[in-house]
């Protein structure tokens, strides 16, 4: 399939996308939950006759576009789940369902992966091989890739590669970023508690502040990355919450 040949095909597309991006942005649903989500995805790949299997993992989806000539077997996944985010952005398509939002890009996923669904079923007589476009739910959290391929949507017919579709605001706009290896890391996160002595603030000594050894181990984690980890590897140690304390003349027992 020759790109540059596509690019009129893309273009045509692009006010399609935006008013799919901009649906799916004001009806957010949380991991697992996606399931106006799933069925409006579910009536666009039927309209455009593209064969898919639905409630995979609960909400998820995968279509199966064959090409009409053999050739290798690629997987194009997009997420489709919304953060428990209230959204205060004044425009039109702003989240309709309260508390919940689309902060990270999974409706632009979706919408690109809806349309690129449909340009390749457009040039099926010219596809060398078969795409897999696999909508996946929960990735926010709860863990949809997991059921989702222990249900095999990576079999029938066995996936060769996968590319893991991501929006990325650090790269400029109308660039598309590649990299061979690992991409994008999952976080992992821990939670630590540390247990004073309270008592009144004009009286340290009969204390143990929580809050001045909490802030010490924030910064000696720090040196986790600065001081244990080979400084051309990738490493990053966030504290994002510290919570602490009551009143301002009380020294806090727990933090």
């Amino acid at each position: 399939m020759e790109v540059p040949a596509l690019r009129p095909a893309v273009q045509a597309l692009q006010p399609e996308l935006v008013a799919w991006r901009r649906h799916l942005h004001k009806y957010p649903e949380l991991g697992f939950q996606e399931k106006q989500t799933a069925a409006y995805i579910s009536h666009r790949l039927r309209s455009w006759g593209i064969p898919h299997q639905t409630g995979i993992a609960h909400t998820g989806i995968v279509a199966t576009i064959a090409g009409e000539e053999p050739g290798p077997v690629l997987a194009l996944r997009a997420d489709m789940d919304a953060l428990p985010i209230h959204e205060a952005n004044e425009v039109e398509y702003r989240s309709a369902i309260p508390n919940v939002m689309h902060a990270c890009g999974h409706d632009g996923h979706t919408a690109i992966a809806l349309g690129t669904a449909k340009l390749l079923q457009q040039q099926r007589q010219s596809l060398r091989g078969t795409v897999k476009v696999i909508f996946q739910p929960a990735e926010e959290g709860p863990g949809g890739a997991k059921p989702m391929v222990e249900a095999g949507v990576l079999k029938n017919p066995d996936v060769e590669a996968i590319l893991g579709l991501h929006l990325w605001n650090n790269r400029p706009l109308g660039t598309i970023g590649v990299k061979s290896g690992p991409s994008m890391a999952f976080a992992d996160r821990f939670q630590i508690e540390v247990i004073g002595r309270g008592g009144h603030a004009a009286l340290p000594q009969q204390t143990v502040d929580a809050i001045v050894v909490g802030s010490h181990i924030v910064s000696a984690l720090q040196t986790i990355v600065s001081r244990n980890v080979d400084p051309l590897q990738p490493a990053v140690v966030t504290v994002g919450r510290f919570r602490a304390g009551d009143t301002f003349n009380v020294i806090a027992p727990r933090a």
